[in-house]
């Protein structure tokens, strides 16, 4: 079976690995040697925001005035402390992420749509060790603050494909797969139970990697 026109576009943090802390620490440190201010990163949730709004919320609540120049360093400094952050404490794959990848990867292009920042998110994969498996293609959250948005340029990026999963752990990602006509695929990995992503009305859900034979079938693969 081919790949062409067949995309399966992946979030990252809670659906496929578990970053244990090293994405906050990084932000905290960027954000304050970017402009100045020293922040509180213990009220942030992650689950299902982008770093564009992240740093829009920061700023807000400390008072600081966004300048672009500002930004860009800021996400040169959070790439290079993630990377510091995740070669000491490497990120965890989930159970059956490997698997799942190694199988599907045979039929279908593997993308993104991630809200960290493409710097980051290929720095995750890759201390994760399933870089490999990803074409490069996606949305990114550096891109655009609204993850809608992002999942749209995702699919320019890959030419509009004829069939287009989107795997996510949140209803954020749930809601992006159903703005722009994708499969929805909730993965109870994150923070969000079953109980709630199903109140979501996803097209497929799974209670993990490792409880993926009916999202195979649905893949053919």
């Amino acid at each position: 079976m081919t790949a062409t026109g067949r995309y399966i576009f992946c979030d990252i943090d809670g659906t496929l690995l578990y970053a244990r802390g090293s994405g906050r620490i990084a932000f905290g440190k960027a954000f304050e040697e970017a402009y100045g201010v020293p922040v509180d990163m213990a009220h942030i949730n992650f689950a299902g925001a982008t770093d564009l709004r992240v740093v829009e919320r920061l700023a807000r609540e400390n008072d600081v005035e966004l300048q672009p120049d500002r930004t860009t360093y800021l996400f040169e400094r959070l790439t290079l402390y993630l990377d510091q952050g995740m070669a000491q404490v490497p990120p965890t794959v989930f159970p059956g992420v490997v698997h799942f990848l190694e199988r599907v990867s045979q039929h279908w292009n593997l993308a993104l749509v991630t809200g960290n920042i493409r710097a980051c998110a290929e720095l995750k994969l890759k201390h994760g060790g399933i870089n490999r498996f990803f074409t490069g293609i996606g949305g990114f959250g550096d891109d655009d603050g609204d993850r809608n948005r992002m999942a749209a340029i995702a699919l320019e990026r890959a030419g509009r494909p004829k069939a287009a999963y989107l795997l996510g752990d949140t209803p954020s990602d749930i809601e992006a797969a159903r703005t722009n006509g994708m499969v929805s695929v909730a993965v109870c990995n994150g923070q969000f139970d079953r109980a709630t992503l199903e109140s979501e009305e996803p097209d497929i859900i799974v209670d993990s990697f490792d409880d993926a034979d009916h999202l195979f079938q649905a893949l053919e693969v």
